[in-house]
Order: structure tokens, then C-alpha cells, then sequence
């Protein structure tokens, strides 16, 4: 049987905790290794159990969520962190991003789709809010110069561009595979490149550089 993948889960609110975790644990390929209820034990769980994904809350009783998500950044292992919150204003969403967190989901949309956000995020996808997407994007366009900037080095063929502008609009891979009839190994394949083209490591880092380069409309 294949290794399941250790979860940590930060959330203070017991309620919460446990939809959390019935649902992560819906996923044969996933398991929740621990829940901590505030920022002290988040920390000392991600030494603890080594978790290879974490969701993490902002509002937490003794501090804010981004103190683990600057933990996890620094592991010596695989860990990523992605945001589940209440909150989705600017300041915060923009704080968690470049504290590290690789995606950033508001409670009310991640119920449902939880287990498959940890595994687009394990894949080298951003899970994202379609509202925080669009708050991101905005952000970017309102900082992009008026005359867009094209460097041959990286110049992204018409097929990365169609995946890039899906993955802007919050599309998962496979979503974008079914958008333009291809395999999701053929999506991974054409995310990679643009990565390397774009001199990137996520998908919020692409669609930063693509909208600056002016890639996207």
C-alpha cells in the first residue's frame, strides 16, 4: 500500500477541525497526522510529525498563522502550506503569500474540495479562492507598467498561454486539461516550462511574472 501523506492541520475552532480532517481523511491517498489548536503546538507538531502538507488558519489564540507558515518555510523537508481562513482581505492574503503559503482558500468555499486542493497543491498547484485569485490579479494589474515588457528568453509559446490564462482564472490541472482537451500530464509538462521559462517555482509566482511581462489580459 502506498504511504499516505501526513497532514497537520492548525485551526483552533474544534468544529472546524474535524470537518477538516473527515474530509482530508476521505482520501485513502492522505491522513490527517495531527491537529494543533494555536500557534505554539502548530510549530512544535510540524518538527514532531513532519508533515508534508499543512492547513493553516490566520486567527489563532496565542498568534497569527503566518508564524507557521514561516516555520514550515524553513523546514529541511517537503512542506507546504496553503491558508484556510475566514479572512480574505488584502493585507492579510498578500502577508500569508509571502510568508510562504502556496495557496489560500476562504472557509466557506473549502469544504467540499479540500482533499483535492491538498493534492493539486502536492502536484505543484496554488489552491486558491476564486476571490482571492481575483484580488490577486487585480493587485498585479494595478501595479503592471502601461507598455507590457517581452523578454525573448522567455517567451511563452500559444499553448503555455492558454494554460497560464486558465490557471490565472483559478482552474486545477485537470480542469485546464478538459478546457483544452489534453492529458493532465501534458498540463504538468506545459507548467513546468512556463516555470522555467519565467524563472518561477508556483503558480502565483507565474501568474505575477506573466502579468508584469504582459501575458495576460
Amino acid at each position: 500500500m502506498k504511504t499516505q501523506v501526513p497532514v497537520l492541520i492548525v485551526e483552533d475552532r474544534n468544529h472546524t477541525a474535524a470537518i477538516l480532517r473527515k474530509n482530508v481523511n476521505s482520501d485513502p491517498t492522505l491522513n490527517v497526522c495531527a491537529i494543533a489548536f494555536n500557534v505554539e503546538t502548530g510549530c512544535q507538531f510540524l518538527e514532531k510529525f513532519k508533515p508534508r502538507v499543512v492547513l493553516v488558519d490566520l486567527g489563532l489564540p496565542d498568534g497569527s498563522g503566518i508564524e507557521v507558515i514561516e516555520a514550515a518555510s524553513k523546514c529541511d523537508w517537503e512542506c507546504d502550506c496553503f491558508v484556510i481562513s475566514i479572512f480574505g482581505d488584502e493585507g492579510r492574503v498578500f502577508e500569508a503569500l509571502q510568508a510562504g503559503a502556496k495557496g489560500y482558500i476562504q472557509k466557506n468555499d473549502s469544504a467540499a474540495n479540500i482533499a483535492a486542493s491538498i493534492n493539486d497543491l502536492i502536484q505543484g498547484g496554488s489552491p486558491m479562492s476564486p476571490k482571492i485569485a481575483r484580488l490577486l490579479l487585480s493587485k498585479v494589474h494595478s501595479a503592471t507598467v502601461k507598455k507590457p515588457v517581452f523578454d525573448g528568453d522567455c517567451a511563452l509559446s500559444s499553448r503555455e498561454l492558454e494554460v497560464i490564462d486558465l490557471v490565472a482564472k483559478g482552474y486545477k490541472r485537470k480542469e485546464v486539461a478538459d478546457q483544452l482537451s489534453i492529458t493532465v500530464g501534458t498540463v504538468g509538462n506545459h507548467i513546468h516550462r512556463i516555470y522555467s521559462k519565467l524563472g518561477v517555482n508556483s503558480n502565483t509566482e507565474a501568474i505575477v511574472a506573466a502579468t508584469r511581462k504582459g501575458l495576460l489580459r
